[in-house]
């Protein structure tokens, strides 16, 4: 304790003028929130909480993580700043009929708390009958010369009442606000914003919520980019929505006759005209749920969803598509206005190519089932793959006799499969006008499948439409692709989601964009198939081939649809999991790592399938470099230690961050960091003297006081060992990123705390804005203590500088004459700290079993710090080899252990607790094949039988079994060798670790954590 109060009175001044800053701060958000009324301020953006629950849901913690803070504003004012005469006038459009005056006061009241002031608010009254409405208008109307009033002396309907208060207006953009309705503070800020940095933006709309009883807020629509295609599914654009008032009145405004759906029925027209339609992925307005309203169900105005039918059969119409819109049996039972296009049973031709090699059973339900089809101007091409299967081949014959199917003989290029070169040579094969690439192990369910994918691959823009396909067992398998899932690959939407599930915002059931769709049934046309160069076949020959295609069609303006009522059963095995050609995982990460996909909501997670919504906050608008406090448990040569060290390091480097880094000892990485330029305090233990509440409310203040006091904005802390740099952030309000690579059980790992600071250690994890891990394997180990959906996997890596100096130490020659290794001998590398939690006995036992031959050739190093008394066994055991003295070798640590990596045969992992070894990224680098524990993470950086082989922790027997066959069978080894790269190739690298740590700490700088005190408590 005396160690902080002398620290803190060492950077007294500096944290002093810190400490004015912030109060200044304090007292500015205070003044601005008084400017409000009080009405508002019960009901404002910033003041809207959570109903109280036991364990808070998705959406009450999002909130929470995004409230409006005084910095956040401070941003905004400084960007509009910016922009200055860029920046349009934005016009509210507020039509009313008898509306309550609590509403509107309330309405109003959100308008007046707006950030950005260079807005009017025109009013049209559709001649409301209750006398309280014209005195409140006129209230509200002198209350603030920005307010504008229109009294109609008719009620002409919504529609009508709209139009009047168009003509009232004088901004260059117009928002629509209903009349209880409530936006945001930063609402029309991120308009105008938008539109100043958009010159040719002409729509722009935002992701919204509702508002019920007691100001409880719940169902976000967190929206995708434009789809123009979604929107002939359902009005998804909602609120709140703005267009370039000159549009407005060219399109000769809103039509009464589509009263109800009057907004869906606009911006089909307009959609069409706009030159740009843009999406702020916030929510900046609130729609209120009340009796009567649309918010709370379709029942509540049963015309409205007629009336939206009839508007996306008028753009139907204008747009020359033929199709008749329905309003679906499971959206009327649901109440609901979404709606579906039946499609025509004819048009252009369709090749179906289905590449296939035996497999009758499966070829054969295909082919059956397509017979089903509505459709009638179809092909099949069957591809027949090198078949060898004579009940196969008799089918095929049987198949050339039928009408409409041919069989194509293809064979392998050069021996080996490639899907995408299998599916080009058919496509030159076809004259069709559109190609259909079908999987042989699908099955068509419904007959208009066909006739509906036809339908949205002949409208304008579109480039491939893929289908709804199921698992054996119903569940969805396919629903459109998202870009970023699998540590930044691709998923499948809503995968393993039930068949009757409608998905996140009903997007299972609506025909939508995606990035991408699966070419296990996928449309299109021919012409841009073959203008396109087809699917890769150098690249990627059998996987990620139909993602690359949809995706260069995105890049050259086209779009890709998944269509629902196309639907199909895949049989693809649901526990094939990602076995993909690390090759080509590698080449896909190269090629669009920095994809951005526009049609999946940043505000959604990406840890799985089922669109849940995500904690993030929007990253900070500046761009001077964040302040951090690193805060490191030791400063040793070690694991977490050195991946802390290159992670920061990588951050100055690139000017994200300025850091200062803090532990309570000592140690050599000392001086690394001051080489950097990066100064370093050592603060000494942090809770000593802590005896009671008291004391260690005392230290932790202490402690957040000396974090300020160093400027830190956020706190970066390493280690479950600095539980009390999270705990010390939170209450002096620095948000806290903590890292934590360990895996042992979290109902223990804080056994040897005094019972207070344990319960301290285990309420930091909900205080921290983020709990990262550096596995899956670990994060769903600890995932008990997850209660705020903070938790998050940072793969980690190393610098490509240091994997290139490392690798360019030692030659494998001079390595082996330096170990006095013969051509003969197979060395076996164990690298790591020799613990009990390494297990390196199991490679000494394991030896003992091996053949006498193979003791003769084979050489083990166990390389790594000694730590006693299980180094002392490991000792023991090998001194006991007297037959085989020397063979085995307990190096200890070493400064250059890359002259073992250089020289070794083979890499052994022996580890019971393991989050994701920086030795196996090493071993990686260094091309050799591995033979591992599969614990915790270490199943996640290699591949079984890929380029590493696993034994169970102990099972010493199978153990040698695996040394015996990877150092006997030499294709083997060859084989596991030259996968060794590719599948560190294809994993996050040291860049996306850096990345992915900038956009986590520009997202928290914003944050006070005292925000979410009371919560927290």
């Amino acid at each position: 304790m005396r160690l902080l109060v002398n620290l803190i009175a060492a950077c007294r001044h500096p944290w002093d003028s810190k400490e004015r800053k912030r109060f200044r701060a304090a007292r500015i958000h205070r003044s601005y929130h008084s400017a409000l009324s009080s009405d508002y301020r019960s009901i404002g953006s910033d003041r809207i909480r959570p109903k109280a629950a036991t364990r808070q849901s998705d959406y009450e913690l999002w909130i929470e993580n995004n409230r409006l803070t005084p910095t956040d504003i401070g941003e905004l004012r400084a960007a509009l700043a910016e922009r200055g005469s860029k920046l349009p006038r934005i016009s509210l459009i507020t039509p009313v009929y008898n509306t309550a005056p609590e509403w509107m006061i309330a309405l109003v009241e959100s308008v007046q708390a707006q950030i950005y002031e260079d807005w009017e608010l025109c009013v049209a009254d559709d001649c409301s009958p209750a006398s309280h409405v014209r005195p409140m208008l006129d209230e509200l109307r002198a209350r603030d010369h920005r307010i504008k009033v229109v009294s109609l002396s008719t009620n002409g309907g919504i529609s009508n009442a709209t139009n009047a208060a168009v003509t009232i207006a004088t901004g260059e953009v117009i928002a629509f606000l209903d009349h209880d309705d409530l936006i945001t503070p930063d609402c029309l800020a991120e308009l105008a914003i938008y539109y100043a940095d958009h010159a040719e933006a002409d729509i722009v709309y935002s992701d919204d919520d509702k508002i019920g009883p007691e100001h409880y807020r719940y169902a976000p629509q967190f929206k995708p980019g434009w789809s123009p295609a979604l929107l002939l599914s359902f009005m998804y654009l909602g609120h709140i929505l703005s267009v370039r008032r000159a549009l407005f009145i060219e399109l000769g405004g809103f039509r009464s006759e589509y009263d109800g759906s009057q907004d869906h029925d606009f911006f089909l027209r307009a959609s069409e005209r706009a030159r740009e339609i843009g999406h702020i992925p916030k929510v900046l307005y609130h729609w209120r749920a009340v009796e009567g309203s649309t918010a709370v169900s379709g029942d509540a105005k049963p015309m409205s969803i007629e009336a939206g039918r009839l508007a996306v059969a008028d753009a139907l119409s204008r747009r020359g598509v033929q199709g008749n819109v329905v309003h679906p049996d499971w959206a009327m039972a649901g109440r609901v206005g979404m709606f579906e296009i039946e499609f025509p049973d004819c048009g252009p031709t369709v090749s179906i190519v289905i590449p296939t090699k035996n497999r009758l059973k499966l070829l054969r339900a295909c082919v059956g089932s397509i017979a089903k089809t509505s459709y009638r101007d179809y092909e099949i091409v069957i591809i027949d793959n090198d078949s060898d299967d004579s009940e196969t081949l008799a089918y095929l014959a049987e198949l050339q006799e039928q009408q409409s199917i041919r069989v194509v003989k293809i064979g392998n290029p050069a021996g080996r499969f490639s899907f995408a070169a299998l599916n080009n040579a058919a496509v030159r094969q076809v004259t069709s006008d559109y190609v259909l690439f079908l999987n042989n192990d699908t099955e068509v369910l419904s007959p208009g499948w066909l006739s509906q994918m036809m339908g949205y691959a002949q409208m304008s823009g579109v480039g491939a439409v893929g289908a709804r396909l199921y698992y054996e067992d119903g569940t969805i398998q396919h629903a459109g692709i998202v870009h970023g899932y699998h540590d930044g690959l691709v998923g499948h939407a809503f995968r393993n989601l039930p068949q009757q599930d409608w998905g996140y915002l009903g997007f299972i059931r609506a025909a939508r964009e995606y990035s991408a769709v699966t070419a296990a049934c996928m449309l299109t046309r021919r012409a841009v198939f073959t203008a396109m160069g087809g699917f890769d076949e150098v690249k990627f020959a059998v996987a990620y081939n139909d993602v690359d295609y949809c995706y260069r069609l995105v890049l050259a303006g086209l779009t890709c649809v998944y269509c629902p009522s196309a639907e199909l059963i895949h049989y693809e095995g649901k526990s094939r999991g990602f076995q993909d050609d690390p090759e080509e995982k590698s080449n896909f990460r190269r090629k669009y790592g920095n994809w951005n996909d526009r049609w999946y909501s940043r505000n959604l997670s990406l840890e799985d399938e089922s669109f849940r919504i995500a904690s993030a906050r929007p990253e900070t608008k500046r761009k001077a470099p964040i302040r951090i406090l690193a805060v490191s448990h030791n400063l040793n040569r070690e694991g977490a230690p050195i991946v802390l060290f290159d992670l920061i390091v990588g951050l100055v480097e690139r000017g994200i961050v300025r850091a200062t880094v803090l532990s309570p000892v000592e140690g050599p990485l000392r001086s690394n960091y001051e080489a950097a330029g990066i100064p370093v305090v050592i603060a000494g233990e942090a809770l000593r003297g802590v005896s009671n509440q008291a004391t260690l409310d005392v230290a932790l203040y202490g402690l957040g006081r000396l974090f300020a006091a160093l400027g830190a904005e956020v706190v970066l802390a390493n280690t479950l060992q600095t539980f009390w740099a999270a705990a010390a952030s939170a209450q002096h309000g620095i948000p806290t990123i903590w890292y934590q690579h360990e895996s042992e059980p979290w109902q223990t790992y804080f056994n040897d705390l005094p019972k207070l600071t344990r319960s301290a250690a285990y309420a930091a994890f909900a205080k921290a804005y983020r709990v990262v891990y550096v596995a899956n394997a670990t994060k769903r180990a600890w995932s008990a203590l997850e209660t705020r959906r903070n938790f998050q996997v940072i793969r980690h890596g190393i610098p490509q500088a240091r994997l290139l100096d490392e690798l360019s130490r030692w030659s494998r020659t001079a390595a082996r004459e330096r170990l006095n290794l013969s051509n003969s001998d197979v060395a076996i590398i164990v690298v790591g700290t020799i613990c009990e939690r390494k297990g390196q006995l199991d490679a000494i036992r394991a030896y003992v079993q091996l053949s006498d031959s193979l003791k003769q050739r084979v050489r083990i190093y166990l390389v790594g710090a000694l730590v006693a008394p299980y180094s002392d066994a490991v000792s023991i055991e090998i001194s006991a080899l007297t037959a085989h003295s020397g063979r085995i070798s307990m190096v200890g640590a070493v400064d250059d252990p890359y002259l073992y990596y250089a020289a070794a045969d083979i890499m052994l992992c022996c580890s019971r607790i393991e989050s994701a070894p920086r030795t196996i990224i090493e071993a990686m680098a260094f091309d050799l094949p591995i033979i591992t524990t599969p614990v915790f993470g270490i199943p996640e950086m290699v591949v079984e039988d890929v380029n590493a082989l696993f034994y169970e922790p102990g099972d010493v027997r199978e153990l040698c079994a695996l040394l015996e066959r990877l150092v006997e069978d030499e294709k083997l080894h060859a084989r596991l060798r030259l996968n060794s790269k590719a599948v560190l190739d294809s994993q996050p690298t040291f860049e996306d670790m850096i990345l992915s740590f900038e956009s986590l700490l520009r997202q928290a700088v914003n944050l006070d954590s005292r925000d979410r005190r009371s919560s927290l408590n």
